[in-house]
């Protein structure tokens, strides 16, 4: 089953189309979007410092069971939400992949260290993608949600990442080597015709964010 966690920001329209078929945990301001959009979770919480008033009283007429904690605490609402989904389930964080860069940051370095924990987890905003490779692995990923029109990018999250093996893209790789503080591996793009492309690495931590073009 894949679990969803939707947070706050600015999370576009465009974000409602990510979730499909599975259990959804409202972080938030994140009660609002799935309020808008008519997204039932089965579980709201958070500190509730950025819900609105409206949403707040609005979740709490549905019955959903709300989980309240304090704003002075150790881990963020989208870290607490994360908790909550059981090992083994995949996961897709619902959040902005811009405006605030803390959070930015923040929700890319959470979902990195779980996926090398082994959890199953990516990032998505409707607009921008990221998924998690660690040790040797490789992901594959399909181009039918955008065709052609999207920006790849392979984003070191260690000083070295091994062994890397770009397929299906216009610019290929074959066991090379990219280092973190360089753009090498940015801004690639999948090559005319393809319907997928993989992205493959040996040794190391990476990112790869694939992104519509504009």
């Amino acid at each position: 089953m894949r679990y969803y966690v939707v947070t706050g920001g600015p999370l576009t329209d465009k974000a409602s189309e990510v979730i499909g078929e599975g259990k959804v945990i409202a972080a938030d301001r994140g009660i609002d979007f799935c309020l808008k959009h008519g997204i039932k979770p089965y579980l709201a919480l958070g500190d509730m410092d950025s819900v609105s008033k409206e949403g707040l009283e609005a979740i709490k007429r549905t019955g959903i069971e709300i989980k309240t904690y304090p704003v002075e605490k150790d881990f963020t609402d989208t870290e607490i939400a994360l908790s909550f989904i059981p090992e083994n389930e995949e996961i897709t964080v619902v959040c902005p992949l811009n405006g605030r860069l803390d959070h930015v940051i923040a929700n890319l370095q959470i979902a990195s260290s779980l996926h090398t924990e082994g959890r199953d987890i990516r990032l998505d905003d409707g607009l921008t993608e990221v998924y998690f490779l660690s040790g040797s692995e490789m992901v594959t990923i399909g181009t039918g949600r955008w065709g052609n029109d999207s920006a790849v990018s392979v984003v070191p999250l260690t000083p070295e990442v091994k062994g890397v093996t770009l397929k299906g893209l216009y610019y290929p790789l074959e066991d090379g080597c990219i280092e973190k503080g360089r753009s090498l591996s940015f801004s690639n793009r999948p090559a005319e015709g393809v319907r997928e492309f993989s992205v493959t690495i040996k040794e190391g931590r990476a990112a790869v964010i694939v992104t519509r073009a504009v």
